[in-house]
């Protein structure tokens, strides 16, 4: 960066003293001095310039110039700062209006403006950032040597698993430093790149400006000049801001080293400390220590929040009883003075107290979460320490629960950020659309601050939360069972444990549910009670076993009826029969009632008629959704010209169920919508409406093939119907057995009066015709006949008729 700014130091002297070499301009000869100043100007910037080049397409800077002082650098840029404020005072200045030399418009003026408050914003951070370039330097060297004086650790294994957790969060950490520094040197590089670009521009710009102030003529001299200082003032803004952005990039460069030396020094720790790392009961002791300091400290947050809650109610009801007495004095309909701003002061009073509650749960969440960091780490130390493998694999699925409630609370958390920063903006529009004056501007500030204070207070959540969640899914996937882990019986053990558990799992399993409600003082509370695969099981094992015993009484009821003569064999079974099935009805509405399962829960047994209608109307409501994709697809339209399994014809009707086709003979055949997706459908007119047709002919031996095939294309091309592009063409086919086949290719549209059935008739009679005036026949199928003398020749005559003499021989 000091080559960059070095070379500017000629610029500082020659800029404030414009007004005083005006007057030489004029008596000397202005285009010299014009010129001189110029190129003192354009030296500096095209030094900038030609470094930034160089740094950009990777080349080495000049090693003979000196490198400059940072103390130097920043003198430079407080003096560049403090001209551009001079100049931005001079402008706003309301003691002197500000005289634009004629020719200056004020799109121009507000432009310059521009690049001067810029200015002063570029040379600020540029200042702060020699700090932070020196600071970055000492940073990764700082981190290069703890990196490589690190020898060990001064306590001997094993090592306490807290001191593990805390290198890897420490690692976690770094990790994601790094990720944001690659990703900010990556942005700050591409905009390097453009920067160079536009300062390149703007040089181009600053030498036009010379031209422009040579060859400026009478009265002119001072816009051309004005022009000139302008484009200067630009040319160091984009030279100051790439300067900035090549420090920004070399800081990161910087920081990317120091944390990657980071990264590699606590990667180191964790090899060694890991492997001897061991859970003793005073670590999760010190965790639990720990965990009750800081629940209690947000117990006292809470009774602080408290109290607060209870003066924004006292707040709140003040508010209220003023709006309420500000609307008794409101007369025949017509609100009276300050009616708003009292309503304001109720919405702002009430919102307080909306975030002090969301701040009071969200401090009770963290209570909840240190109870589940306790917990989380009970498992934990159960998973390390116990010999029992289902006491392990119990702790490892509470974990996994853990992490699926964590995700979940993490997503609520997250949702009520977003609606809070929402909110926040929304009062920031509201209070940069008021002044200081404004009644209301006080009362916007509180608003702001309770949703700032809301926003931060949930963040501070989301923050522990996502920790939290963090740390476990670090501890499922470190205890998760690996394939080539544990012993057989180990093995064998856990895949019991898992066994029963999925066991559990399947009698757990809820199949519905059902609403149950409770009246508790004098409140209908409403709830979802789960009916699982269990609860059905044992209602069906439950009736099954009391059918058998009623079957079994009855049975014996039977035979004594029978045999002591009260009821005949017939009439004791049909009773039998009846019993049972009042038996069965009674003992299955015992039995439910006896799980404690409504009826209601069965309901989903009534679809069995939905089901059955489904598989009668199958083909029905197949063709329907067909016709609906048939309709939103638009493969098929009105007016095409399809060909459907045989049938070939003309679309007329596209409806839901079923389309209409009409064919040649004006035969209209309704097809199914469901064949036009499961057959093959050949659309002619899907993407164009022009079709190929063919007509061959023969000729006689001995006709010129080109005139031919010139009869028949200029035949097609003076058809009227036929399509121009693409052109009809004849070709030469075949020597025929008895004449020269060609074959003639032309287009036809189908659709309106087109019939190409007709086009191929007329075709037929002008080629006839051409073929007459040009003397080419049309041969037919002829065969030779050749008689031999060596054997006589044998007629074979039929026998006469009865009554007519025979034909002479």
């Amino acid at each position: 960066m000091a080559e960059i700014l070095k070379p500017d130091r000629q610029a500082r002297v020659k800029f404030p003293r414009m007004k005083a070499l005006t007057s030489h301009f004029r008596l000397a000869g202005w285009i010299p001095a014009c010129c001189w100043l110029v190129a003192g100007f354009l030296q500096p910037v095209h030094a900038q310039i030609s470094t930034l080049k160089k740094v950009v397409e990777g080349e080495q800077p000049v090693k003979s110039v000196e490198p400059e002082k940072t103390e130097d650098i920043r003198k430079r840029l407080e003096s560049w700062q403090q001209e551009a404020r001079d100049t931005l005072s001079r402008f706003e200045s309301t003691d002197t209006a500000v005289v634009l030399p004629e020719g200056i418009t004020a799109a121009e003026f507000e432009e310059r403006r521009r690049d001067i408050e810029q200015m002063i914003l570029i040379t600020g951070s540029s200042i702060k950032n020699l700090n932070a370039l020196a600071d970055a330097a000492k940073e990764a060297e700082t981190a290069r040597a703890e990196d490589a004086g690190w020898t060990g650790f001064k306590e001997a294994p094993p090592y306490s698993v807290l001191m593990v957790d805390e290198l890897l969060n420490e690692r976690d950490t770094i990790k994601a430093k790094l990720t944001s520094h690659e990703s900010s040197l990556a942005n700050y590089e591409r905009l390097l790149a453009s920067t160079v670009t536009e300062t390149k521009a703007a040089e181009a710009a600053s030498s036009a400006m010379i031209a422009a102030v040579q060859s400026a003529g009478e009265g002119k001299g001072d816009a051309a000049k004005w022009r000139l200082e302008a484009a200067r003032a630009k040319a160091r803004l984009l030279a100051t801001r790439a300067s900035y952005m090549q420090a920004s990039c070399a800081s990161l460069r910087d920081r990317i080293a120091a944390s990657k030396a980071d990264l590699a020094l606590v990667e180191r720790k964790v090899r060694i400390a890991a492997p001897s790392s061991r859970f003793a009961a005073e670590d999760l002791a010190k965790i639990e220590k720990i965990s009750t300091e800081r629940k209690n400290a947000t117990e006292k947050e809470i009774t602080t929040l408290s109290k607060r809650l209870k003066s924004a109610m006292a707040n709140r009801s003040q508010a209220q009883s003023a709006l309420d007495a500000l609307l008794a004095t409101a007369t025949n309909g017509k609100e009276p003075d300050g009616l708003e701003l009292a309503k304001f002061r109720v919405e702002v009073a009430e919102g307080r107290i909306e975030s002090l509650q969301s701040m009071i749960e969200s401090l009770d969440s963290l209570v909840q979460l240190e109870n589940v960091n306790v917990k989380s780490h009970q498992d934990r130390f159960t998973i390390l320490t116990s010999g029992n493998p289902i006491e392990r694999a119990k702790a490892l699925e509470s974990l996994r629960l853990v992490s699926d409630r964590i995700r979940a609370w993490l997503n609520v958390v997250e949702n009520e950020m977003s609606n809070c920063g929402a909110d926040l903006s929304k009062v920031e529009f509201r209070a940069a659309s008021i002044t200081t004056e404004d009644p209301r501007f006080p009362l916007v500030n509180e608003q702001r601050a309770a949703r700032s204070e809301k926003l931060a207070m949930l963040q501070r959540a989301f923050q522990a939360v996502s920790s939290q969640r963090k740390l476990i899914r670090r501890w499922v996937t470190e205890f998760s069972p690996k394939a080539d882990e544990g012993a057989f019986l180990e093995r064998v053990s856990t895949m019991a444990a898992n066994s029963w558990a999925t066991v559990g799992k399947i009698w757990a399993f809820e199949v519905t549910s059902y609403e149950n409600k409770v009246e508790v003082d004098g409140q209908t509370l409403t709830g979802k009670v789960p009916v699982t695969l269990g609860m059905l099981l044992r209602a069906l094992l439950f009736f099954i076993l009391g059918y058998w015993i009623a079957s079994k009484l009855a049975n014996r009821i039977q035979a004594t009826l029978v045999a002591r003569g009260h009821l005949a064999e017939t009439h004791a079974r049909m009773l039998r029969n009846w019993l049972m099935i009042v038996v069965g009805l009674f003992l299955a509405i015992g039995t439910l009632s006896f799980l404690g399962i409504p009826l209601t829960v069965f309901a989903f047994f009534g679809g069995a008629l939905a089901i059955g209608l489904g598989f009668g109307m199958q083909t029905l409501i197949k063709n329907f959704i067909s016709g609906i994709i048939v309709l939103a697809e638009r493969k098929i339209r009105v007016g095409d010209v399809l060909d459907v399994d045989g049938i070939r014809g003309v679309v007329v009707e596209v409806n839901t169920r079923s389309s209409v086709i009409r064919s040649a003979d004006d035969e209209e055949t309704m097809i199914p919508n469901s064949m036009f997706l499961e057959n093959r459908v050949t659309n002619l007119t899907l993407s164009s409406r022009k079709v190929r047709r063919v007509l061959r002919v023969g000729v006689a031996y001995g006709t010129h093939p080109q005139t031919v095939m010139e009869i028949l294309a200029e035949s097609a091309s003076r058809h009227g119907l036929i399509c121009k592009d693409p052109a009809p063409f004849a070709i030469f086919e075949d020597f025929g057995d008895n004449s020269l086949v060609f074959t003639l290719y032309f287009w036809v549209e189908l659709g309106g009066a087109t019939n190409s059935m007709v086009v191929s008739s007329d075709l037929r009679l002008m080629i006839d015709k051409r073929f007459s005036e040009a003397g080419i026949g049309i041969p037919f199928p002829q065969r030779d006949m050749h008689l031999t003398t060596d054997k006589p020749i044998q007629v074979m005559l039929s026998p006469a008729p009865e009554n007519k003499p025979a034909p002479d021989a």
